[in-house]
């Protein structure tokens, strides 16, 4: 998820917000403007509604900014990297750097979220308390009222034990303690995702049918719910086959390099054709390792600027990929490329010669073996 607006930093965290908030806190705004905050005092004028309307959506967001904030604290709290933290449709999201590395440390990541917004409540709700006995009334009240009710809300949501929700991850931790498989415990909190994702979308669809375009809301909810666990099953499953593997046993042997002032034209006119996986090393003129470039890449480059476009120009350079020994833990390895959002990483031997390249899909079809093996689904 790319941050649209860069916020700034948080404990030394990247803090953004994606295009999409603006679409939430439009929808909040209005409602409390138009809906909520006339219904319950009915006497006003519209810019006072509007004023506390946007105060009141301004500190929801930073509600959410301090729940997915004491994420990123506890995440690298306990030796887990925080990527970013960005705002966006749904609330916000903490984006880390792989994987807690016991039961423990997951349920202290997880569980702090919901903490964070129960503590929010009660700020709000003591100063709605406080606001009250020095005589406030009206909307000066109702803005701390709305705001600690909306974030026990949020809490108790956060809390079903489905993931990508933080009861998901609870859920994962207790399994994960109680069954000492992290892969299984992790298959079983996306199933659990899937289930109430379905529920969100069969209740919405009952209110659609029944007159209401609000159902279209929970709808729309438990559609990205779905997708999100049907990915974590996916990323636990490929994970858990690579449990012990080293780089080695999962990389690409000899992968195929190709001169960095090789034209893109000269690439697809023959190269791909021996490029295994859509990948190969790039060298520069003295020899060097210099990056890496995919197949995909290249293809993007305009069809009129292919002859005179060198491949180095378009290849993603050494700095910023991921680089292993055949010798490392294929898991610690998965965690840098994740963090690099998905490149392909480049393995050297002990001379810092090429040795190969590990991909994703390599990732997927190693665990994929390593499953079959097994004899698991």
């Amino acid at each position: 998820m790319r941050q649209s607006i860069r916020l700034g930093r948080v404990a030394g965290v990247p803090v953004g917000v994606h295009w999409s908030v603006a679409v939430i806190f439009g929808l909040v705004t209005w409602q409390l403007a138009t809906i909520v905050f006339p219904g319950v005092y009915g006497t006003g004028t519209r810019p006072v509604y509007w004023a506390a309307a946007v105060a009141a959506a301004v500190l929801f967001f930073v509600s959410l900014l301090a729940h997915e904030a004491s994420h990123a604290v506890v995440a690298r709290r306990n030796g887990v990297g925080v990527r970013s933290i960005t705002l966006w449709l749904f609330g916000g999201v903490a984006q880390l750097e792989g994987e807690a590395h016991t039961p423990g440390a997951d349920f202290r990541i997880a569980v702090v979220g919901p903490a964070t917004s129960v503590a929010l409540a009660g700020v709000f709700a003591a100063a709605q308390v406080v606001l009250e006995r020095a005589g406030a009334h009206g909307l000066v009240v109702d803005v701390p009222n709305w705001l600690w009710e909306i974030n026990l809300l949020l809490a108790a949501f956060n809390l079903i034990p489905a993931a990508p929700l933080d009861g998901g991850r609870i859920l994962r931790a207790g399994l994960w303690r109680a069954r000492h498989d992290r892969t299984r415990a992790s298959v079983l909190a996306a199933r659990a995702g899937l289930g109430f994702g379905a529920v969100l979308i069969g209740l919405g669809a009952v209110e659609f049918v029944m007159g209401s375009t609000v159902g279209l809301w929970p709808a729309f909810l438990g559609w990205f719910l779905i997708a999100a666990a049907r990915a974590e099953e996916a990323g636990a499953r490929a994970r858990g086959g690579i449990e012990g593997a080293s780089v080695g046993s999962v990389m690409i042997e000899h992968p195929p390099v190709v001169d960095a002032d090789t034209t893109v034209a000269a690439v697809l006119a023959g190269h791909l054709l021996w490029w295994r996986d859509g990948v190969a090393a790039v060298v520069g003129p003295t020899g060097w390792l210099c990056g890496v470039v995919t197949a995909a890449q290249v293809r993007a480059v305009a069809p009129e600027s292919r002859a005179a476009t060198p491949v180095g120009d378009v290849a993603m350079p050494i700095a910023v990929v991921p680089v292993s020994r055949p010798d490392e833990a294929m898991p610690d390895l998965l965690d840098r490329m994740e963090a690099s959002g998905g490149r392909p990483a480049v393995v050297l031997d002990a001379d810092n010669r090429l040795a190969g390249i590990v991909t994703l899909d390599d990732v997927a079809r190693a665990g994929a073996r390593r499953r079959a093996g097994a004899g698991q689904v």
